[in-house]
């Protein structure tokens, strides 16, 4: 086990996959690479694309904005667990098919992933990002209760 890919959207099911990816990390000294994919913001498209340019451009800016602090928080969390060798990565993409493509590229042995994120999809056992790579990813896929 070389490479760790952890995903996160800053939710408490996020907070325990990166500590349970952090721990692994360090007790088989791997590499941990934390991703965070802005997408699926609850937006319709149509309601996005009425903006103006200037708002649209803000509310780009504002989700880049989070992404960078949902990283730097996963990668406090990490470095508190012991971890060393942490990458961090922000793609825009529609979630789980960027993930996937994040961990083909990167090289990464496992994805680990939270059960639910922050997203709004009710009565559902999986997330519907959870449930994506289970069923996707061409590499093993943890997920985190």
């Amino acid at each position: 086990m070389k490479r760790i890919l952890v995903a996160t959207d800053g939710s408490d099911g996020a907070d325990r996959a990166v500590d349970y990816a952090a721990q692994w990390a360090k007790s088989n000294g791997a590499d941990l690479l934390i991703v965070s994919v802005i997408g699926g913001h609850d937006l319709p498209e149509k309601m996005f694309r009425s903006f103006t340019q200037p708002q649209q451009i803000w509310f780009k800016d504002l989700l880049a904005s989070q992404s960078a602090e949902v990283l730097t928080a996963a990668r406090d969390r990490a470095r508190n667990a012991g971890v060393t060798m942490i990458q961090l990565e922000s793609r825009v993409g529609d979630v789980a098919p960027t993930i996937i493509d994040i961990g083909k590229e990167k090289q990464a042995d496992v994805i680990v992933a939270g059960k639910r994120g922050t997203g709004r999809v009710a009565g559902l056992l999986l997330g519907s990002v959870s449930q994506k790579l289970v069923s996707l990813a061409p590499l093993p896929v943890t997920i985190v209760p």
